[in-house]
């Protein structure tokens, strides 16, 4: 059967869906970058959930962010403002659906787009309905869509670009807690899903033994939803061993702050992808999940994963926590040793690791 290619007039619109999660968003970016590219003269607008639309709001590619967020529960679970927005505003001659859900194809729907495609399996009246292999890299089935639509993404790199505003803010969060304004760990010890997490009290070993052999300052983040957690990893560590920043800033100034920092310690998790995406090398432990679909992107990052699951999706089980508790502190602080050896320049000064690509600066601010 033939498809009909995605195509748009010069001054034309299109409108790309991909909600959520935070890291998918990111996975989003180089398809983006690819349809700018393929049409330089068309606005291109993202639907994006609220909670993540800090990530595209600065991107070069993307002229207009229509944020998008379930406010209701069960059958009614719809991203209803937006699609209300859409539908009042139309104008669109293309939608591109990356999510493939049925809350981002009633936004295709609601756009009123002459051409209508994407992920999914029955679309009526669509053009293209494309069921990618979601056994390759999370960042490959974006542009595997994108592709099937007639846009190949020669370039995979996802990439993140923040406000001068907003990194002016965290600068100054920084020096109210006496951190520097660089240089420093990021430990984001959580994810959205348990079994992901590895045991705080490791997590308190770890930064221990850290600040015990490396003068590095060490940070600590996470959302509003996890400040208690961070209380009960902050009280089993000595006073002063870390600077929890847990729940304290919005998600622009956070991406601001895995941007300056020298390292990340972290789960499979959002922030992970943030960071890679923002060239700070990571450490990435991994557990219920699979590192070849949604591991860190990129050089420079070090995966260890101790037990592997039988499904890339066991992590919605509780009880596959067991995975990460196969992970040892001494395996970790001997992996942050070595990364932060890496880091060090010539003088012995912790510097920058040079970006996949082979250049040493860090993304431009918007």
């Amino acid at each position: 059967m033939s498809v009909e290619r995605l195509a748009v007039r010069a001054g034309g619109r299109l409108l790309v869906v991909k909600t959520s999660s935070l890291g998918d968003v990111i996975h989003a970016t180089p398809c983006l970058r690819a349809m700018h590219g393929a049409f330089p003269s068309v606005e291109i607008s993202m639907a994006v959930d609220s909670r993540f639309a800090a990530v595209v709001a600065h991107n070069p590619n993307v002229a207009a962010v229509i944020e998008a967020r379930p406010r209701l529960r069960g059958a009614l679970r719809l991203p209803w403002s937006a699609l209300l927005r859409l539908a009042y505003q139309g104008g669109y001659e293309a939608a591109l659906d990356l999510q493939g859900t049925r809350g981002s194809a009633a936004l295709v729907y609601a756009s009123r787009a002459r051409w209508k495609g994407g992920r999914g399996t029955t679309r009526p009246g669509w053009q293209l309905v494309f069921r990618p292999d979601l056994s390759r890299h999370a960042v490959r089935v974006c542009a595997d869509i994108t592709a099937a639509a007639g846009i190949e993404v020669a370039e995979l790199e996802p990439e993140v670009f923040v406000a001068a505003r907003d990194d002016e803010a965290l600068a100054a969060s920084l020096r109210a807690r006496g951190l520097p304004g660089e240089g420093f760990l990021v430990v984001n010890p959580f994810s959205r899903w348990p079994a992901k997490d590895w045991p705080v009290e490791r997590y308190a070993e770890l930064i221990a033994a850290v600040r015990a052999h490396h003068a590095v300052p060490i940070v600590v983040t996470g959302d509003r939803d996890e400040v208690s957690a961070a209380r009960r990893l902050l009280d089993l560590l000595p006073a002063g061993a870390a600077t929890s920043l847990v729940g304290a800033l919005p998600l622009a100034q956070a991406l601001c702050l895995y941007r300056r920092a020298l390292l990340m310690v972290t789960g499979d998790s959002g922030p992970m992808h943030a960071a890679a995406a923002l060239r700070t090398p990571v450490i990435a432990l991994f557990g219920p999940t699979l590192p070849e679909r949604t591991g860190p992107w990129g050089e420079g990052h070090i995966v260890i994963q101790k037990s592997r699951p039988a499904s890339h999706h066991a992590y919605r089980s509780p009880g596959e926590g067991r995975h990460m508790r196969a992970i040892e502190v001494e395996t970790v602080v001997e992996a942050v040793t070595a990364a932060l050896a890496s880091l060090r320049d010539p003088r012995g000064a912790l510097g920058w690791l040079p970006a996949a690509g082979g250049g040493s600066e860090r993304p431009r601010l918007a």
